[in-house]
C-alpha cells in the first residue's frame, strides 16, 4: 500500500534540460540506479556546514536487505549527522545516496519510505498511546488502489446477513454499549471485535436493527435494498467505463488498474495500530498518555510509530541512551527480535560498543567524521585495523603498551622480550614497503610545480599555431622549453611525453607543416601536463590518521579534502545531482605543510622498514591469565606484576596491576585465589598480541 506507482525516472537517460526538468517535476524527482546493487548505498558522502566545519568525510557503505547496520562511536564523530542525512533531516553536501536504487538526495523525507525513532522519543504528550502511534498514518496520504467503497460495504453486509454470525453481532452490540469495556464508538468496538468492516455495524445502527432476531426477520428485504444499490452502481460504472475485480478495485477500458492519492481509512489505521500494538504488548497502554509510562514503555510507543509505517528503512538514533542500565538490556533484545519478526532494515546509531557489539549485524566505527572500519562485531573485535578501534571496542578497553620492535621480537621498557612468528618480520617488511608506496603515490599527487610550469609555455605554442602570422621559431623554442621541464617530471610518463613533444617539433619544422596535425601533437602532450596523480579519499583518511596518532595537532587543520561550501555548486535541472567537487586540489591548498609532513612520514617509514623502531602493542584482558593456570600453546614468559585493585564482576574479575609503569588489565575467573597488593605472574598467548605502527595507527599485519 506504501510502495508508491509513480514512474521512475532512468537515471541513464540521455535529455535536454528543458526536458528534464518537465520529467523531474512529473516524477517528484524520483531517478533510478539500477547498477546499484545493495538496498541502501552511500557512495563518497561528505557534510559541510555553512560555516566551513566538516563533519563527515567520504562515507561509502552499502546496506543490504534486512542487515541491522550500528554506527558506533564517540560524540561528535559523525554518526547521527550521517543518520539524518539518510533521514533527509539534513542536506548531503556532496556524495550520493541511493534507498531502494532511488537517488534520493533531494527526496524529501515523507518521500523516502523511512521510519526514525528518536533519542527523545518524540511523543506527543496531549495524545493517547493509540493516537501517538496512529499520527504518522493519519497525516500522509498513500498511493494506494482505487476501489468502490458502496459495492464492498453492501456486500460486507450482504456477507454478514448470510452468515451464522448474527447472534455473535447482537451480542458485540450489548458489549459496545458497556462503558467499562467501550470508551469509543459502538460502531468501532463492533467492527474491532467481529473483525468486519465499520460500515456494517453502521448500517444496521442506521436501521435501528441490533438483535440477531430483527435483524433475520428483515433479511430478505435487506438483501433485495442491498442488491439494487449495487445494481444502480454497476450501472454507474459501466456508463464510465470502469470495471472491478472481486475485491471492488478498479480497472479502465484497458484492464489497467486504477490508483489513488488519498488517506488511510480509520479501519486501516486501526488495523495497522492493533498489530503494532500487538508485538510490542502495548495493548493495555492504548489509552494512557504518555506522562502515565515508563521510560521501556515510551520506548517501545516511540517504535510502535516507526512500525505502523511499513517503511523500507528503519533509521534509530541512540534509541535507548535515556535508559537505565536494566532496562536498556531488556530493550536491546526487544529491538533486535523486532527487527528479525518484521524484516526490516535497519540503521542503528550508538555510542555504547557493548550496544553495537549485541545488536549489529554490521558495524561501522566512526572517529573525527571517518569511517575506521566496517566488519561484522567478531571480525572488528578480534582484527582492529588501527589503535582507535582496538581500543574503543571492548569493555574493558584493550592495554596498550609501548615497545620497540627489531624484525619479530619486541622489546618492552623493562627488557621483557617476546618472540613473534617466524613470518612477522615478512609481514612487518611488506606493511612498510607498502606505507612508503602510498607516500610516494601521494607525492605525486601533490606536487605538480613542473607541470604547472609547462602548461602556459604549452598553451603560448598552442595559440602560435592558431595564429595567422605564425612565427615558427619561437614555437620551435618554446616547445624545447617544454621538452627540458618535461625531463624532469615524473619518470611513468616523461618517455611517452618526451615522443609527443619531438613529434610536435619535427611537424613544425617540416617548411610546409599541417597545422591539424601540430594540434593534435600538442594535445598529446597536453594530455600529459593536465594528469593528476589520483589521491584517493581512503589516502586522506590514512593521512588524518597519522597525524592524529603523532599528535600533530599543531598545524592549523587537520588534513581534509572537502572543499567549503561557497567554493562548489550545482547546475541546474539533472546536472544538479552531480556535485562539482575535486577532492585533490585543496591538500596543497588547504593544508599547510602537506606534502612536507608526508616526506616527513616517509622518511619514518623507510627506517622502520630497516631499523628498530617503536610501536605499540595491544592485548585484551580476557587475553591475558594466570601463568600458573595457562598452559596452552605459544604461551609467553611469565610477567611478574603487582596486584593494585581487584573489580569482582560475578563469575569475572579484573586485576588492575603495575607492569612497566602501565596500569595492566587482566580478566580472569573469580575462582582463581589472588589477592590485593601481591606480586603474582601472569602470561597470555603470543598470537593473540595486536601490534601497531606508530606514525600511522594501523595495525602491521598483511591485510591490506
Amino acid at each position: 500500500m506504501e510502495n508508491e506507482n509513480k514512474e521512475v525516472l532512468d537515471g541513464k537517460m540521455l535529455v535536454t534540460k528543458k526536458e528534464a526538468k518537465k520529467l523531474l517535476k512529473e516524477h517528484e524527482y524520483k531517478i533510478a540506479n539500477n547498477d546499484i546493487d545493495a538496498f541502501v548505498s552511500l557512495q563518497g558522502i561528505n557534510k559541510i556546514y555553512p560555516n566551513g566545519v566538516q563533519a563527515v568525510y567520504d562515507f561509502n557503505l552499502d546496506i543490504q536487505k534486512h542487515d541491522f547496520i550500528v554506527l558506533v562511536g564517540p560524540s561528535g564523530c559523525g554518526k547521527s549527522t550521517t543518520l539524518r542525512m539518510v533521514a533527509g533531516l539534513e542536506d548531503i553536501s556532496s556524495g550520493y545516496l541511493y534507498i531502494d536504487k532511488i537517488l534520493s538526495n533531494y527526496l524529501e523525507p515523507k518521500n523516502r519510505d523511512i521510519s526514525m525513532v528518536f533519542q527523545s522519543y518524540a511523543l506527543y504528550p496531549q495524545m493517547t498511546v493509540y493516537d501517538n502511534i496512529a499520527f504518522p498514518l493519519k497525516v500522509r496520504k498513500y498511493t494506494k488502489r482505487k476501489v468502490d467503497y458502496k459495492l464492498l460495504n453492501n456486500n460486507a453486509v450482504i456477507d454478514i446477513l448470510n452468515s451464522d454470525r448474527l447472534k455473535d453481532l447482537e451480542e458485540a452490540f450489548i458489549e459496545a454499549k458497556n462503558k467499562e469495556k467501550n470508551k469509543g464508538t459502538v460502531y468501532a468496538y463492533v467492527a474491532t471485535k467481529m473483525k468486519i468492516l465499520e460500515a456494517v455495524p453502521k448500517f444496521f445502527l442506521k436501521k435501528h436493527l441490533l438483535k440477531a432476531e430483527e435483524i433475520l426477520n428483515s433479511k430478505e428485504a435487506l438483501i433485495n435494498e442491498l442488491n439494487e444499490s449495487n445494481k444502480k452502481e454497476e450501472e454507474i460504472l459501466a456508463n464510465k467505463n470502469l470495471k472491478h475485480n472481486d475485491k471492488f478495485e478498479l480497472f479502465n477500458e484497458k484492464d489497467e488498474p486504477l490508483f489513488e492519492k488519498v488517506k488511510l481509512t480509520k479501519e486501516e489505521i486501526k488495523n495497522k495500530v492493533f498489530h503494532a500494538a500487538d508485538i510490542l504488548d502495548l495493548g493495555p497502554y492504548l489509552d494512557r498518555r504518555p506522562k502515565e509510562l515508563s521510560g521501556g514503555q515510551m520506548q517501545r510507543v516511540a517504535l510502535g510509530r516507526a512500525i505502523v509505517r511499513n517503511a523500507k528503512l528503519f533509521l534509530m538514533d541512540e534509541p535507548l541512551s535515556n535508559l537505565d542500565a536494566k532496562l536498556r538490556v531488556q530493550m536491546r533484545s526487544e529491538i533486535v527480535r523486532l527487527h528479525e519478526r518484521i524484516g526490516a532494515t535497519t540503521i542503528y546509531v550508538t555510542h555504547d560498543q557493548t550496544e553495537a557489539m549485541t545488536m549489529a549485524t554490521k558495524i561501522v566505527v566512526m572517529s573525527k567524521g571517518w569511517v575506521q572500519q566496517v566488519g561484522i562485531p567478531q571480525d572488528v573485535y578480534d582484527h582492529p585495523k588501527n589503535l582507535f578501534v582496538a581500543t574503543f571496542i571492548g569493555s574493558p578497553a584493550m592495554n596498550i603498551i609501548d615497545a620497540e620492535l627489531h624484525k619479530n621480537v619486541l622489546r618492552f621498557k623493562n627488557g621483557y622480550e617476546v618472540k613473534l612468528a617466524d613470518d612477522f618480520d615478512e609481514i612487518r617488511t611488506k606493511f612498510y614497503e607498502r606505507k612508503i608506496h602510498e607516500c610516494e603515490r601521494l607525492l605525486k599527487g601533490i606536487d605538480h610545480t613542473l607541470e604547472d610550469e609547462a602548461l602556459p609555455i604549452l598553451n603560448e605554442v598552442i595559440e602560435l599555431n592558431n595564429s595567422e602570422n605564425k612565427d615558427v621559431q619561437e614555437m620551435l623554442n618554446k616547445l624545447t622549453k617544454v621538452k627540458e621541464i618535461a625531463l624532469n617530471i615524473h619518470k611513468e610518463k616523461t618517455e611517452n611525453m618526451l615522443k609527443a613533444i619531438d613529434q610536435a617539433i619535427n611537424i613544425v619544422s617540416d617548411t610546409n607543416y599541417n597545422k591539424e596535425n601540430v594540434t593534435k601533437a600538442l594535445e598529446i602532450v597536453m594530455k600529459f601536463l593536465e594528469f593528476r596523480e589520483q589521491i584517493k579519499a581512503s589516502d586522506i583518511a590514512r593521512l588524518h590518521s597519522a597525524q592524529i596518532y603523532n599528535k600533530a595537532n599543531d598545524k592549523k587543520e587537520v588534513l581534509s579534502y572537502a572543499k567549503r561550501k561557497h567554493e562548489f555548486f550545482w547546475n541546474k535541472m539533472i546536472n544538479k545531482y552531480k556535485a562539482k567537487h575535486n577532492p585533490i586540489k585543496v591538500m596543497n591548498e588547504y593544508v599547510a605543510g602537506a606534502e612536507d609532513y608526508i616526506k616527513d612520514l616517509l622518511n619514518k617509514f623507510k627506517e622502520s622498514l630497516i631499523n628498530t623502531h617503536q610501536v605499540k602493542v595491544g592485548i585484551r584482558p580476557e587475553n591475558i591469565h594466570l601463568d600458573s593456570e595457562y598452559n596452552k600453546p605459544n604461551k609467553a614468559l611469565p610477567l611478574k606484576v603487582n596486584v593494585d585493585v581487584i573489580e569482582r564482576m560475578g563469575s569475572e574479575i579484573l586485576l588492575h596491576c603495575d607492569w612497566n609503569d602501565l596500569d595492566l588489565v587482566a580478566k580472569i575467573e573469580s575462582s582463581s585465589n589472588v589477592n590485593a597488593h601481591e606480586t603474582i605472574y601472569l602470561t597470555f598467548n603470543i598470537e593473540r598480541l595486536h601490534i601497531f605502527d606508530v606514525l600511522s595507527g594501523e595495525t602491521i599485519s598483511n591485510k591490506i
